[in-house]
């Protein structure tokens, strides 16, 4: 029975790494079917079609983007944006007269062996594209697929090892990542930020908490004097909980470097007193009375305070695979008139791609 289960998980894990290669290589060519439809019919919802198969902001860098950027006297560029690519395409298509055509062929997918030591989670296939009429153009494509998604074009270009040559960085600058990090401080031994990063722009955002167990207290003692029997006097006594922070941090995949902006929550107790000294004058026939007391009234309730503060703080991310990293923090809780629960904080936690 045992050998049964597992030859099912074994078959199931099988087939779907067949649908997978096989759902990739259906996005390489339904892009390039796209793209012949589009060159031929000059439709937007063609051209929107293409976009959509597409990450948003890909980047190209085959050989025909940068035929087309000469083109179009574009500035020289290792990669460029499909926005780019698709309106020189369409300068092609709109020339006199109408003879602009492009073709794809010979789809398949790159075995193993030849990936690169690390393909950060891509599927590489290639494909072989001619264009005729105003520009008459053939060279191989190598395009990365990250589940189903069209991530990249690139030129197909082998090492002497027979190895595809790629520079993932080019395809990889903008991650969507989230994570979570276990924070600690001095004042603060309970903490922890919750991270995003954005995808199309190098900035993550993270909020940050961390919990105060210490019970110290923080005293303001405030004096109101009329005179030296005539006074009132301020006293509140708070303890401080926890600390909140907003993070705006820029983010280049394995290091970030941002500052927080928050304030310190704090509740106790607020007393108020009133100290009062009266004296009257009264005669009696020919007796005079001077009557004088002194008295005082407090008034005590719950009291809420917030302090302002700032976290400056620097992360580093260490690789666990093409979608976790480590992260590793450092920050400095800075709370304005309060030193004493200023203080270097350090975190760890994990980060994975979405």
């Amino acid at each position: 029975m045992r050998r049964f289960f597992l030859y099912i998980i074994l078959c199931n894990l099988f087939l779907s790494e067949i649908h997978a290669q096989t759902y990739a290589l259906s996005s390489v060519q339904q892009l390039a079917n796209n793209i012949e439809n589009w060159v031929v019919s000059d439709r937007y919802k063609d051209r929107k079609a293409i976009e959509n198969l597409c990450k948003k902001g890909m980047r190209i860098s085959n050989g025909l983007a940068m035929q087309l950027a000469k083109r179009n006297d574009a500035v020289p560029l290792d990669t460029y944006e499909l926005a780019d690519y698709l309106n020189w395409i369409q300068n092609e298509m709109d020339k006199r007269p109408k003879t602009f055509k492009i073709s794809f062929s010979h789809y398949r997918k790159i075995p193993k062996e030849k990936w690169p030591s690390n393909t950060n989670g891509f599927e590489l296939y290639a494909c072989t594209v001619n264009t005729f009429g105003t520009l008459n153009y053939s060279c191989e494509d190598l395009i990365l697929v990250k589940k189903g998604v069209i991530c990249g074009i690139a030129p197909y270009v082998e090492d002497k090892n027979h190895k595809v040559h790629i520079d993932f960085d080019d395809f990889i600058n903008d991650y969507e990542t989230v994570g979570f990090s276990y924070n600690y401080g001095k004042c603060f031994p309970v903490g922890g930020s919750f991270n995003y990063s954005f995808e199309e722009i190098p900035f993550m955002l993270s909020v940050d908490f961390g919990i105060n167990f210490d019970g110290d207290k923080y005293t303001i003692d405030k004096v109101d004097m009329q005179d030296i029997l005539n006074y009132t006097r301020d006293k509140k006594v708070v303890d401080p909980k926890f600390f909140l922070t907003l993070t705006p941090q820029v983010y280049f995949k394995y290091f970030a470097i941002g500052c927080g902006i928050g304030f310190l929550y704090m509740d106790g107790t607020e007393e108020t007193a009133n100290y009062a000294y009266t004296s009257s004058s009264t005669t009696s026939g020919n007796v005079s009375i001077t009557v004088s007391g002194s008295g005082s009234q407090s008034v005590s309730d719950n009291y809420i305070m917030l302090k302002p503060m700032i976290r400056p703080v620097a992360k580093g991310f260490i690789p666990l695979s093409d979608e976790f990293w480590i992260s590793l923090s450092v920050g400095y809780d800075l709370i304005f008139g309060y030193k004493e629960k200023n203080g270097l904080s350090f975190g760890i936690g994990i980060q994975w791609e979405l």
